[in-house]
Order: structure tokens, then sequence, then C-alpha cells
């Protein structure tokens, strides 16, 4: 019997090796922005400058924070998702579009976030976003 826990013990300690391997290997894949934290507040400009899926993620987060109604948001995220692959069905997620939900941004690089700013203010960036999601469409 003591051997049988032994194996087992054995095995379990190779699978979580073998887990925490294979999530040190993903993490290590993505670039270091991912990790830090924003280093600007941004604005209704900036949006110009992020990508498609960072913009269907700010789309989704003006939506969910109520800065953007359902009646206006909803199918045009649904487009833009579709459009930009920003919520891919194999369920693999893609960061730009997670970051976005966060109410960050990716510009040049560098993460900006609106998170910090009072409701008026993030109420124009998000303004901003959808009318950048409408052009997208």
């Amino acid at each position: 019997m003591t051997r049988f826990y032994l194996r087992a013990l054995a095995a379990t300690s190779f699978v979580a090796g073998a887990a925490s391997f294979a999530l040190s290997a993903h993490a290590a894949e993505l670039p270091a922005v991912y990790g830090k934290a924003p280093t600007a507040v941004a604005s209704p400009a900036d949006v110009a400058s992020v990508s498609p899926a960072n913009v269907a993620g700010l789309l989704n987060y003006c939506v969910e924070t109520n800065q953007v109604s359902h009646d206006d948001g909803d199918s045009l995220q649904a487009a833009i998702n579709a459009k930009t692959n920003a919520v891919p069905m194999d369920h693999n997620g893609n960061m730009d579009y997670a970051i976005g939900s966060s109410g960050e941004f990716l510009i040049n690089g560098n993460r900006s976030t609106i998170t910090s700013l009072e409701a008026p203010a993030q109420g124009n960036v998000c303004s901003a976003v959808l009318a950048r999601a409408k052009s997208l469409i």
C-alpha cells in the first residue's frame, strides 16, 4: 500500500510541476508591458492610437460602467468583436481586448487608464471609443 501512495505522490508531483512549467512558459510569451501598471491617464485623443481589439475591450468597459448605454453599445460590441476577433472562439483570449475591458489603453507600448478619471471625463473618452468603434465596422 505504501508503494501505491509513493507512486501517486510522484505522479501528482509530476503533474503539478508540468502545470507550473506550462503556466510560466505562457507568461513568458507576453510582452513586458502586460505586467506593468498603467503609466498615464488616457484622453479622448488617445483613442485613435489603440488597436481595434483594444477599442473593442474599451467599448466593453464603457458599456459595463454605463458610460455607453446598452442600446448604443451591445450590437456594436458584437459587430466589432466579430470583425476584430477580439473574443476568439477558441477561448485563448486577446490581451488587447482584456486590457481594454479593464479600462486601459495600450499606446506606443505603454499602458494608460481611464479608470482614475471622474465620471464626466470617462464619459468623454467613452464617447470617443464609441465613435472609433463605429468607424471600424
